[in-house]
């Protein structure tokens, strides 16, 4: 029975993924939690690879394979610094990791991302936009990033301009650009958050 996911973007992702004769082989970079997006790929045949900087995060995609009988290969991992050789993966997503991490490492991990690809190989990014809500709550520590605290830890959100990130990915060709805006209702109040999200291929 299929699996569903929460990270709806993926999905779209996956078509182009589908779509392309490469072989199989891709890596989720941020692939903890209870319900691995990895998941979906691996029904569709692909051979998952994922690094996870949690531990907690790790352990609970750990349970997750156990309960399913499932192994994503998913490991203990830093996308700054990627556990594997050049040109490794075909494919390669992050979902929602640019929004906890400064943009400076973020930048590290496109690097990365571009380091593992290979040629004509695809990437799947999003970011969050200024036009949210959210923008300007807690500490500012850079331009558009903001400490908050949220169950007495402290937690990154970062903001970026349109230019911003196409200036970060000029090592790639963007084939798929999508910038939306997301209502939820957070403690009885409505809240927008701006999401800006890349299809990438390896120039």
């Amino acid at each position: 029975m299929h699996n569903l996911i929460n990270a709806i973007p993926l999905y779209n992702f996956l078509k182009y993924c589908n779509n392309n004769s490469s072989e199989k082989i891709i890596l989720d970079c941020g692939a903890g939690g209870s319900n691995p997006p990895l998941s979906l790929f691996y029904e569709f045949g692909y051979e998952t690879y994922g690094i996870e900087i949690s531990e907690e995060q790790l352990e609970k995609a750990r349970a997750f394979c156990i309960e399913h009988n499932t192994d994503l290969n998913i490991i203990f991992g830093d996308m700054r610094k990627i556990p594997f050789e050049n040109e490794f993966f075909n494919f390669l997503y992050s979902y929602n990791t640019s929004v906890h991490m400064k943009k400076e490492d973020f930048s590290l991990a496109l690097s990365e991302f571009y380091r593992v690809l290979k040629p004509g190989g695809l990437c799947y990014v999003n970011f969050l936009g200024e036009e949210c809500d959210t923008y300007g709550i807690g500490k500012e520590i850079g331009e558009g990033e903001f400490l908050q605290i949220e169950d007495n830890d402290e937690v990154i959100y970062c903001h970026y301009k349109d230019n911003e990130i196409e200036q970060a990915l000029t090592k790639f060709e963007v084939i798929y650009k999508e910038k939306k805006s997301v209502k939820r209702n957070i403690d009885d109040r409505e809240n927008t958050s701006v999401y800006l999200e890349y299809i990438l291929v390896k120039k």
